[in-house]
């Protein structure tokens, strides 16, 4: 039996992981993927795409992992959630769907813009969708955290997109913005 999970969206999530988490120091290493999108940790960083597919992109982690990632990407300890570290979080966020627009451009998959980023809190939810959402989510671990925090190490990075939903600027005759 095949798993049916779109090898162009897990290498779009595995590319633009690696690109937006480049200037954090770490390198997350992709441990599986799924067609399911689940919300394990209380964090989500939510961002809207929209184009001739769209969608969303989340990253869901741990307080202990977001404290970890921001604690490299602002160069001070994080130990409470502050403004700093949910406006950093969310900023990698952006990055990460950033690149996965770039990533998908060229695919059957290509999206136009992407929205700001949001936060969402709240442990252990589902996201249900509609039938006909592509769903694409790739579980990372941060080797980097240590073992003792085991459970805080992995994070997921999740694309749902509905195909044909909209109409690309290419299609209207428009040029989408980089």
């Amino acid at each position: 039996m095949k798993l049916n999970v779109s090898e162009s969206l897990v290498n779009a999530i595995v590319s633009a992981t690696e690109a937006g988490f480049s200037m954090t120091s770490l390198a997350p290493t992709p441990v599986g993927a799924s067609r399911i999108a689940t919300a394990r940790h209380e964090l989500s960083v939510m961002v809207g795409m929209v184009g001739r597919n769209s969608g969303g992109m989340t990253i869901n982690l741990s307080r202990r992992a977001m404290f970890f990632i921001t604690e490299k990407l602002i160069d001070e300890p994080q130990t409470e959630v502050t403004e700093d570290n949910i406006d950093a979080i969310m900023e990698l966020g952006n990055m990460l769907a950033g690149c996965v627009k770039e990533q998908l451009l060229a695919s059957e998959y290509s999206i136009d813009h992407i929205s700001l980023p949001s936060m969402i809190a709240g442990q252990r939810y589902d996201v249900l969708y509609a039938r006909g959402i592509l769903t694409a989510s790739v579980e990372f671990e941060i080797t980097e955290m240590p073992v003792t925090a085991f459970a805080d190490r992995y994070f997921s990075v999740t694309i749902s997109l509905l195909q044909g939903s909209g109409q690309s600027l290419q299609s209207r005759g428009e040029v989408a913005a980089a």
